[in-house]
């Protein structure tokens, strides 16, 4: 067996374009690229604000292995009793012990390696959330040695705030990434101690908009400055992703490479 592990990391998905987006491209990018294991930030699923069961299990379908979180985590309300139903489902390690949910899982691919997907979220310009950097330290803590690759989705603002992160964890993780700002960063490296890093993975959404909603609403409340009701664009996504390699017996990155999948329609 090759002790290379092939991983897709793909950025927020945004409601009916990116799913619809990733129904029509993710099983060719999987074959394409050898894809071993998929892990895809899924908070915008339900047109941008949260999601559901349901529309998890889309991406589930289609080749997807674990879904993160972020700030709208609980904006749909049934999500709060929904994702105690399956593990494959996590949520930020650093919101409130009541939350429920988990803040990290561990899931195998089909050739029997294992992987540890840990979900934050940032202080700078987002809540009054726990310190992340304090849940990863209890979280590494906590994960078996026997894991083959570790990643790390943090759901923040400031690019200084991940790429500290980054840095913090070079050493002790596979990969540290970011997601929220729904626009991909080119900074893609691998640091000295061999973690994978982006600022941001970008949206899998349609970027005929304003990240991802209609320009219209978007720009009413930017130039009024007043309450305006923002809507998710339907159709046109772009899928941004960003594949990375992984020597099993180390859990260091051995190659970086960002992926962008321009709308057919």
């Amino acid at each position: 067996m090759s002790n290379n592990l092939n991983i897709l990391i793909i950025g927020d998905v945004l409601g009916k374009a990116g799913r619809r987006a990733l129904r029509s491209h993710l099983p060719d990018l999987l074959d394409e690229h050898h894809i071993d294991f998929c892990v895809a930030n899924g908070e915008n699923l339900a047109s941008g604000f949260g999601t559901t069961l349901k529309l998890a299990d889309e991406l589930f379908r289609v080749g997807v292995n674990v879904i993160t979180n972020g700030n709208h985590c609980w904006d749909q309300r049934n999500f709060l009793k929904e994702i105690d139903e399956d593990d494959r489902l996590i949520r930020p390690a650093n919101f409130s012990k009541y939350a429920p949910g988990h803040g990290w899982t561990i899931q195998a691919t089909r050739n029997g390696f294992k992987v540890a997907v840990i979900n934050l979220i940032g202080q700078a310009f987002m809540g009054t959330w726990d310190c992340p950097f304090e849940a990863a330290d209890r979280v590494l803590e906590e994960i078996p040695d026997d894991v083959d690759a570790i990643l790390v989705d943090l759901h923040a603002e400031a690019t200084s705030e991940k790429m500290g992160m980054g840095w913090y964890l070079d050493g002790r993780v596979s990969m540290v990434y970011g997601t929220h700002t729904h626009v991909p960063t080119c900074d893609e490296t691998i640091h000295s101690g061999g973690t994978a890093f982006q600022s941001d993975i970008g949206m899998t959404g349609s970027y005929n908009s304003v990240i991802g909603m209609k320009k219209e609403g978007a720009l009413r409340r930017m130039v009024q400055r007043l309450p305006q009701r923002l809507e998710a664009v339907e159709r046109g996504a772009t899928v941004c992703a960003t594949k990375i390699i992984v020597d099993t017996d180390t859990k260091q990155a051995q190659y970086i490479e960002r992926i962008c999948v321009r709308p057919r329609e």
